[in-house]
Formats: structure tokens, sequence, C-alpha cells
């Protein structure tokens, strides 16, 4: 499992009900603080809110990755086989599935809504 620095956040879209149920899901098998995107975090991190509507982010003191990387580390703080797929979406030509995957959900996450 990867180590989690202590200052380590994932960032999400909090109005997208898909976005809010992947990190519910997250919440219960991780252990690195959230945030679904409150203006005042969205400041305090240095994003735009057009930024945090475009994809969801890792930011940590060394790190700042959107989109797949982001998942791709989150997945590797909970371990286990999700830690693996996490690493494996690191790896090229992994990478770029896991790029275009995430490009085609993002896009139409509106589809994923209850």
């Amino acid at each position: 499992m990867l180590q989690v620095q202590e200052a380590t956040v994932l960032v999400y879209d909090g109005e997208c009900d898909f976005c809010c149920r992947c990190a519910n899901w997250l919440k219960k098998r991780a252990d690195f603080p959230m945030s679904s995107g409150t203006e005042d975090d969205l400041r305090s991190l240095g994003l735009s809110r057009i930024e945090a509507k475009r994809s969801v982010w890792w930011i940590n003191e060394n790190e700042r990755l959107a989109g797949h990387e982001a998942i791709g580390r989150a997945l590797q703080g909970v371990g286990g086989v999700w830690g693996l797929l996490g690493r494996a979406m690191t790896i090229t030509p992994i990478s770029w599935v896991a790029f275009a995957v995430y490009r085609r959900v993002a896009a139409n996450r509106h589809r994923f809504n209850k």
C-alpha cells in the first residue's frame, strides 16, 4: 500500500452524484483526507472551480495529479488488488487507456447519476 503523506488531499466534485458515490467508496477503504471542492478548500489548494469540475485531484506537497493519475494514486492508497490496479494505471501503455477511460467517464458522468 502507498504511504500517503499527511498533507495529501483528494479533491472531487461534490455536486456530482457519481463523484460523491466514488468518493464514499474510497472513504470506506482508504485513510486520506478528501474534499468535495468547497470554495475555501479550492482557494487553499490553488485550484479553480473549473479545474475541480473538470477532474478529480490528488494534491500534496510533492504532487498535483489530475484525472486518471489522481485516481491511480488514490487506488494505491487503498492497497491490495486496487493498489495494483492504481499502480498499473501509471505504466505506459496502460496509462494511455486509463487516460481515455477517465476522460470518457468524466464527460458522461451525468449519465451515472441516480
